[in-house]
């Protein structure tokens, strides 16, 4: 057997990273994200397609809440193996938060094969950093800025937390408080598998947007989850992320929902009774 990365060999690695054999029929799935989307569509302030930047790919919807006061951001970034838009399902997780207090932004970015993973982080900080320069006309709070992503969407929110918003005109600590779950942290494994036939990545970019690689002591604290019926692959990146954050920053929540594949994680994470989104508010200082 020809290893390709640890014990794997390619066909192996290719099965690692293809979680749509975990459900084959994402229906019924679906049909609750977008459910839960019309419903917070109905519940809160609404703002659709905000432009952050000038590519039509570049918008989100901003849901939120009734009452006066300054509130937390939380950025959420969508998954769908960074080829996958997120039409139709922006607001699943919207009323776990933004019914709690929360402003809700559901970013939209470039997805593959017409974007690379520059492009999407790029993208994701633009995002990012027009919500804290623009947070006051929703009644926002720039100093409260939280970031949540599932599957890629975890990649795209480990990228923007680990940031150094110097670089762009804010403050080093912009991002408050990190929260993903299922996501690959690290692009070595990626690069080699069949998903680089769309990704295009090489070494460059492989260093360039592996969060995992550029953690230090002054980031924000996280919380880092993952489900025990997911691929495991992506149980590894979670353990070994959630690991490397609490090494790089001693300030990490681990949560293991074992009975969770990768798509039910994203009904966890919307969930406002589970305990990652009561663990997610309670780093925002809501309920």
């Amino acid at each position: 057997m020809n290893k390709i990365y640890l014990d794997y060999d390619q066909a192996q690695l290719d099965a690692q990273y293809d979680q749509s054999t975990l459900v084959p029929d994402l229906t019924a799935y679906q049909a609750r994200w977008k459910a839960r989307t019309e419903a917070a569509k109905a519940q809160f302030r609404y703002l659709e397609r905000v432009a952050y930047g000038t590519h039509g790919d570049e918008w989100m919807d901003v849901y939120i809440p009734a009452g006066n006061g300054r509130k937390p951001i939380v950025m959420f970034f969508h998954g769908g193996a960074w080829r996958t838009p997120q039409i139709g399902s922006t607001g699943n997780a919207a009323g776990a938060y933004a019914g709690a207090g929360a402003i809700f932004v559901a970013v939209n970015f470039s997805v593959a094969p017409e974007a690379d993973l520059d492009i999407m982080v790029r993208q994701s900080r633009a995002a990012t950093a027009h919500a804290a320069k623009h947070a006051a006309e929703w009644d926002g709070d720039a100093n409260r800025i939280y970031v949540l992503g599932h599957s890629s969407g975890a990649h795209q929110a480990s990228n923007v937390a680990a940031t150094d918003w110097t670089t762009h005109g804010l403050p080093r600590d912009v991002v408050k408080g990190l929260a993903v779950t299922s996501g690959p942290y690290d692009l070595e494994p990626v690069v080699l598998s069949k998903r680089n036939t769309y990704l295009r990545l090489d070494r460059g970019g492989v260093e360039r947007n592996s969060a995992a690689k550029h953690l230090r002591a002054d980031l924000a604290p996280a919380i880092v989850a993952w489900g025990g019926k997911e691929l495991a692959e992506f149980q590894r990146q979670g353990v070994a992320f959630a690991d490397a954050w609490e090494e790089a920053t001693g300030s990490v929540t681990r949560l293991f929902f074992a009975e969770n594949n990768h798509f039910d994680q994203y009904d966890a994470i919307a969930d406002p009774d589970g305990h990652f989104a009561i663990t997610f508010r309670a780093m925002m200082g809501l309920d």
